[in-house]
Formats: structure tokens, C-alpha cells, sequence
């Protein structure tokens, strides 16, 4: 039997004051951006073409961040520059001028360099830095990760932003609590105690919880790193009995 100064564990899902259509998802941005450094590549080399001396450096896996971006984009500029001095002080040529020609194409590449890819790389770049190892976040609320809550009054039960709150009660008093980004409270728990036990060393040898904080590596936590007694059956406990 376990006694009352047991801590008892459990979670629940907080809705965050966050628009719930504003998700941004790490697969979606992995798979876009991949998409953008093949087209920017391809810009790259159009310029390079162009007779444009690009001294950028580009990373191992071939793809140029915001600023090596921002520095071509620069160098084009320059070069549109240049094309208007000669243009300017050049007589009319019969089928048209090639400096006036090869200019257009310069604004054209200048124009997709501005309004397209350098925005869109900054907004990747800031989104891999928000997601941590998370795997969603909100754009209203960036700390805000999407998760499955339960069915509100309308029996909605979709996807929304929000946190994963962790409480810890003790002879029926909520005496610990924490916020997780993490949807699953498997890997909430290991945070959690380790929380609870570095503030109070000596809060319970007991740790009792249901089966969704089940998982080998949490049991393992509690009986060797804490060398405390768990009650937490494993998800498929009573199915097998």
C-alpha cells in the first residue's frame, strides 16, 4: 500500500491565448525550405552567368542563409548600377542594346532576391530557431505548441496551442506544479521530478502516476537516479492482466 505522503502525478492541457490557426509545423518549414535553397541555387548560378562577380560563400550543404543572400542581392545592385552609367553615355544601336538586355534581367533577379527569398529565408531561419525540438509553435504565442485538447462544449477536439501543465499533489494538496511545451507527459516527467527533488530532496519515497507517464526510461529514472518506489503501469498493463 502506498501512504497519503505519496506524490501523485498528473497533467492537463492549458489553451493558450494564441489564434489557433497561426501554426507553423517543422515538417511543412523542412520541406519548404529545401524547396527555396534549390531555387536559390539555381538563382545563383543564373547571376554567376551574368557575368556578376559573386564572392559569396556558400555552406557545406549548398544552400546560402538570409545574409549571404542580402550580399548578392547587394552585388546585383551594384552591377545595375554600373549597366546605367554605360547605358546612359552609350549611342543607339540597330536590334537594340545587350547592356539594356542583360540590365532587365538583373532587375528581374534583383526583384525575386527582395521580395521572395530573402524574406522567406529569414522566416525559416527564425522558425527553426523558435521550434527547439519542438515540432509546432504559434505565431501569435511562439512559446505556444500545438497539441490535442480535449473536446471543448462545441465537441471540438482539434489541434490548438497551448501547454502542458504538471501537478504534483501530496495528501491532497497541489503542492508542486510546472508548464511543459511537450504534448506527451511521458517526457514531461523526468523534467518534473528532477524539479520537484533538487527543491526538496526528501518530498516522497513514493511516485505514483497512470499509465501515460509509463515508459522504461522514466522507470528507470526514478528507481536509479532518484532511488525512489514507483506505482506507474505501462500503457499496455491492463490489456495483458
Amino acid at each position: 500500500l502506498i501512504d497519503d505522503s505519496a506524490l501523485y502525478i498528473d497533467g492537463t492541457k492549458l489553451a493558450a491565448n494564441a489564434n489557433k490557426y497561426t501554426f507553423v509545423w517543422r515538417k511543412s518549414v523542412e520541406k519548404n525550405e529545401s524547396k527555396l535553397d534549390e531555387k536559390s541555387n539555381q538563382l545563383y548560378d543564373q547571376i554567376i552567368q551574368n557575368e556578376v562577380d559573386l564572392a559569396v560563400r556558400q555552406e557545406t550543404d549548398g544552400s546560402l542563409d538570409s545574409t549571404e543572400l542580402k550580399v548578392v542581392s547587394g552585388k546585383v545592385s551594384n552591377e545595375i548600377d554600373n549597366l546605367n552609367q554605360v547605358i546612359a553615355n552609350e549611342k543607339v544601336k540597330p536590334g537594340g542594346s545587350q547592356n539594356k538586355r542583360r540590365r532587365r534581367k538583373l532587375k528581374h533577379f534583383n526583384h525575386l532576391l527582395k521580395t521572395d527569398l530573402i524574406p522567406r529565408k529569414r522566416n525559416y531561419e527564425f522558425a527553426n530557431k523558435t521550434f527547439g525540438d519542438r515540432n509546432s509553435f504559434a505565431k501569435t504565442d511562439t512559446d505556444a505548441t500545438f497539441m490535442r485538447m480535449k473536446e471543448d462544449p462545441m465537441k471540438n477536439g482539434q489541434l490548438k496551442p497551448g501547454y502542458n501543465l504538471q501537478v504534483a499533489s501530496q495528501n491532497q494538496y497541489a503542492l508542486y506544479f510546472d508548464l511543459f511545451q511537450r504534448p506527451i507527459d511521458t517526457r514531461t516527467l523526468i523534467p518534473f521530478l528532477s524539479n520537484i527533488f533538487a527543491q526538496t530532496p526528501n518530498a516522497s519515497q513514493y511516485v505514483v502516476a497512470d499509465a501515460g507517464y509509463g515508459s522504461e526510461m522514466n522507470y528507470q529514472f526514478i528507481s536509479d537516479d532518484l532511488e525512489k518506489e514507483f506505482l506507474i503501469p505501462y500503457g499496455m498493463y491492463e490489456k495483458e492482466q
